[in-house]
């Protein structure tokens, strides 16, 4: 139980709210005030990941009301769908004029970690239900990537990549065991965000061992091609 005036006065709102109401928009608050929710979570996360974060710190961090982050988010869940959305449209923007896959996966390589805090906790510690919606724009970038790089194969117009001679099968190895072990812990994103929403799990799960088939095979000694 709390005494804080702000976050009765929003309980009191949403108990007077009829069921299945959407949130009023004439709800005061400051100009911006969900983009100034949505930019100190954003900067909160990143610096501290989302479990040590709570709502009320964000509130202040943003300077605003904290019942205003239930008028416009909801909860931490909405809070971090929003942020997922707004990452997502900022890796298309940032994939729009990329040319080939091997740019596109060095761009979303660099600097990963706050993202992948931010995941790992929508996926362990909150209902991913509510969090990861859809198809992203940045994977699905990367599949088209993939697909008319497909067609260039098939057609003899792909060159080849520009590759190390020879793997370290530790690394493989390693490979290997993240992809298997990040499958099965963030499908609940992986799933939607690739929109393979409609595929038979079981099927997916067996997909993904034989792309490491063909990874283990296509990293063999003698099989690497080079320019």
């Amino acid at each position: 139980m709390t005494n804080d005036p702000a976050e009765h006065s929003a309980r009191a709102g949403r108990s007077r709210r009829p069921s299945g109401a959407t949130r009023s928009p004439r709800t005061p608050g400051p100009p911006n005030a969900a983009e100034k929710i949505l930019a100190s979570a954003v900067e909160l996360f990143r610096e501290r990941g989302p479990a040590a974060v709570s709502l009320r710190e964000i509130a202040r961090h943003a300077g605003v009301n904290y019942g205003l982050i239930h008028h416009y988010y909801g909860t931490k869940e909405g809070v971090l769908a929003a942020v997922f959305r707004m990452s997502a449209e900022r890796g298309e923007r940032v994939l729009d004029d990329v040319a080939d896959s091997a740019t596109a996966l060095a761009i979303l390589a660099h600097d990963p970690r706050a993202f992948a805090r931010m995941l790992a906790f929508a996926v362990l510690e909150s209902d991913s239900s509510q969090v990861f919606e859809s198809e992203t724009p940045g994977i699905r970038k990367l599949r088209e990537l993939i697909e008319h790089e497909w067609t260039q194969s098939a057609a003899g117009t792909l060159p080849p990549p520009s590759t190390r001679t020879a793997f370290d099968p530790r690394v493989i190895a390693a490979t290997s065991v993240l992809t298997v072990l990040g499958w099965s812990l963030l499908s609940s994103y992986l799933v939607p965000a690739s929109g393979l929403a409609e595929r038979d799990p079981d099927d997916l799960h067996a997909e993904v061992l034989e792309v490491l088939q063909c990874l283990i095979r296509a990293t063999a000694p003698g099989r690497t091609q080079t320019p």
